[in-house]
This record gives C-alpha cells, structure tokens and sequence, in this order.
C-alpha cells in the first residue's frame, strides 16, 4: 500500500468535523481553499455560496461560512434547545420585516395591529348615556 493511499482522519478548519481521507486529497484540497482542509459539506456549502453571490471572492464565502459554523457550534450544537428558540425568533423577524416592507415602512417604524385599549363602541345612542 502507498503512503499516498492511506486514510487519515483530518479536522475541518471551518465547522471542526473530521473526516477520513488520503494525504492526496487533503492536500488537493488545502491547495484549492488556500491552504485550508475544510471536509466536503463545508466546501460545498462555500460553493454554493460563491454560486448565490458571484461578487464574493473564495477568500469571502470561505470566511463568511466559517463565521456561520463558529456561531453555530457555539450556540445550537451545545444547546440544540436553543435551535427552536434562534429558529422560532429568526422566521418572527422576517415575517415582521416583509410586513414593514409590504405595506411601505422602514425596519425602524413602530406598527400598531391592535390598540392597547378597550375598545369604544361610537355607535352608542345618546339615549343609552343618559
């Protein structure tokens, strides 16, 4: 067997996942990412984004995933709880912004849905009041 051949497991420098590959591979890759192994979801997920926003150089999608995957690790994957919570927050916001933006407000406009009050029925008679 071939040095070249033999499978080691290699730390991701983005979401720190291993995974098992060859020295060949992971030197491919490192080359490809400049000088970064990072495992084959988070190179996909660099694709993509650089597919999504073609202005971004690879330098640019690489750290903004990286950022993405630290503030994960942090947070949800050692509170999964917290998943629910973040994810629950995050849909309420936007809901919120497409409301704002739909019916022509900017994000820092204060929109009323209900009164705080009672309400008034103004369609009182003037003989009920007496």
């Amino acid at each position: 067997m071939n040095a070249n051949d033999e499978v080691e497991s290699v730390e991701c420098e983005s979401c720190g996942m291993s995974e098992d590959c060859t020295p060949t591979y992971a030197s491919q890759t490192k080359e490809f990412f400049y000088g970064r192994w990072i495992c084959g979801l988070c190179s996909e997920a660099v694709k993509e984004k650089m597919r999504r926003a073609p202005e971004l150089t690879m330098d640019e999608a690489l750290e903004s995933h990286t950022s993405l995957s630290k503030s994960f690790n942090k947070t949800i994957r050692l509170n999964p709880k917290l998943s629910l919570a973040v994810s629950m927050k995050d849909i309420a916001r936007k809901i919120s912004e497409r409301r704002l933006i739909n019916h022509g407000l900017s994000n820092n406009a204060f929109v009323r849905t209900m009164s705080c009050g009672p309400r008034l029925d103004v369609s009182l008679k003037q003989s009920q009041i007496h």
